[in-house]
């Protein structure tokens, strides 16, 4: 039986291909998605099982997800960890620990913008921060917190891509998703770049 996942920001790119994949290669057999437009998640070639708009429910604080938490938190908008903490904190939350195989992925520090006067500041939310949570989360918080990774890169060599690449290109395993909302997608101009 496969995992029960949550897409938090699912709506995008990442989070198209992120269900699929997971979907086509019998990894999860329950997949939640988190986006403003939740209508277009539940239609062709995505399907996930279920939709929450963002702006209308609150994914941390739905009992239902307390009750039967995630195997796994797959975060592309950024910033959950900090909530997910807050949770624990009350002993209950939408994702398992560790200790039962409780996993939190994420592609993106909690803020989007930050400022780089010095080198520490550089460092802070792209290597410090996410070094000790992974700590944290794998060592004295495992029966607590779910495993904590941030990627941010990959490996040079180009296997993932040429996977990925292979999948787009047969057309079953993988779909791209355009967004068909008014004025989209956006032309790639100097004034659709900054629309977008």
């Amino acid at each position: 039986e496969g995992e029960r996942v949550l897409i938090i920001g699912a709506g995008g790119g990442v989070g198209s291909h992120t269900c699929q994949i997971m979907r086509r290669q019998q990894r999860a057999s329950y997949i939640v998605g988190v986006s403003l437009t939740p209508d277009r998640l539940l239609q062709d070639p995505l399907n996930y099982n279920e939709a929450i708009n963002y702006s209308e429910k609150d994914i941390f604080s739905m009992n239902k997800f307390k009750d039967d938490p995630f195997d796994v938190v797959v975060d592309l908008a950024g910033g959950s960890w900090l909530r997910l903490m807050k949770d624990y904190s009350d002993n209950k939350s939408i994702v398992k620990p560790s200790s039962e195989g409780g996993r939190y992925l994420t592609l993106t520090p909690d803020e989007a913008i930050f400022e780089a006067h010095t080198l520490m500041s550089i460092l802070k939310p792209y290597l410090l921060i996410p070094l000790w949570r992974a700590l944290k989360s794998r060592l004295w918080g495992r029966c607590r917190l779910p495993k904590y990774t941030y990627a941010h890169s990959l490996a040079m060599e180009r296997s993932h891509l040429t996977r990925t690449m292979n999948m787009a290109k047969d057309g079953s395993t993988l779909k791209a998703v355009i967004d068909s909302r008014e004025g989209r997608p956006f032309p790639f101009t100097t004034k659709g770049v900054r629309k977008a």
